[in-house]
């Protein structure tokens, strides 16, 4: 009888291993050479993703569609009418604007979705909206948080008086100060004595208009209002003489009230701030294409008729300003003499 030995377990085994090792070889052998071995744990490959549209244009293009925000409490520029639908002269202007895009995109099916933004520029800079039709200024402030097109309303405070006030005090508000030279005068006339004056209670107006009238010891009295309807009524009651405002809230609360032929915005601005559309920032190509659907609108002579409808008729001043914001196709080139 055989004698068992303790190598033999060790024999076995080790022929075991060898089998083991050949049947991987052989494997190894016959797996397609460009298809790696995952070890165990490894990530399965990623399938490769579109490119996220990164300009303004692409992202309208991928929609297909256009998100217009709109401020809805900034009246007249833009607010939600009672039917809920946004209303407004920037809303007008940017439905103008959707309209050029859409012919300039070559996509007239391009749908416009308006959307309510909070105060700032946040929802632009989320992109959750693409352009924000409100009453923003151009500032070096705001424009650290967004870009702005070409400005669609010339603002600033303005004076309202009765248009049978006398031309004396009309006279001397409009009277303007030479170039460079402050805005309100050193040595205000007798006329602007003894007179009332109005801004909204607690705004930058009434502020101002206070400080000036102590700067200038103008012996005046100050009579604060809620609104400027409320303001209005006190100027055609005679209660107030002069309201001072921002312009476009002027205009426009003249351009609603039944008495508008019995009042006056002057002409003079006392302060001057451009209003524009807010554009996202670093994004020229879409900031080109608004500013030249605004140019195209200002040039369009149904235009007088978009401005009126929110602000009355545009005085001489308003007409030369559209004029010159407006950006020309192309300057024609003139042959040398």
């Amino acid at each position: 009888m055989a004698r068992t030995t303790p190598f033999a377990p060790r024999s076995t085994s080790l022929a075991a291993a060898c089998a083991l090792t050949a049947i991987t070889v052989v494997a190894s052998a016959l797996a397609t050479p460009d298809t790696p071995s995952a070890a165990p744990g490894d990530a399965q490959p990623k399938v490769a993703q579109a490119p996220r549209p990164t300009t303004t244009l692409d992202r309208i293009m991928n929609a297909g569609r256009i998100t217009l925000g709109y401020r809805a409490d900034a009246a007249p520029m833009s607010h939600r009418a009672a039917s809920g639908v946004p209303e407004g002269y920037s809303v007008a202007l940017c439905n103008r604007v959707a309209d050029a895009l859409k012919r300039t995109l070559a996509r007239p099916s391009l749908a416009v979705k308006w959307e309510p933004v909070s105060s700032g520029f946040t929802d632009l800079a989320d992109r959750r909206v693409d352009l924000i039709c409100g009453a923003d200024e151009i500032t070096l402030a705001n424009r650290a948080r967004a870009s702005f097109s070409i400005p669609i309303f010339p603002g600033g405070v303005s004076a309202l008086v009765r248009a049978d006030a006398d031309t004396a005090l009309q006279d001397a508000l409009e009277e303007r100060p030479k170039p460079y030279a402050p805005l309100w005068r050193g040595t205000p006339p007798p006329t602007l004595a003894h007179r009332t004056y109005s801004a909204l209670v607690g705004s930058d107006t009434m502020e101002a208009l206070k400080e000036h009238i102590a700067e200038l010891r103008l012996t005046a009295n100050v009579e604060p209002v809620p609104d400027y309807d409320a303001g209005i009524a006190a100027v055609l009651e005679r209660r107030s003489d002069v309201l001072f405002g921002d312009r476009e809230e002027l205009l426009a609360a003249v351009r609603r009230n039944p008495a508008e032929r019995d009042l006056r915005v002057l002409t003079r601005r006392f302060t001057f701030a451009l209003l524009a559309l807010a554009t996202p920032r670093n994004d020229d190509d879409f900031r080109l294409a608004v500013d030249r659907a605004l140019s195209e609108v200002y040039a369009d002579p149904a235009f007088g008729a978009l401005y009126t409808d929110t602000f009355g008729v545009p005085d001489t001043d308003t007409v030369a300003f559209f004029r010159n914001v407006g950006v020309p196709a192309a300057v024609p080139i003139r042959e040398p003499r």
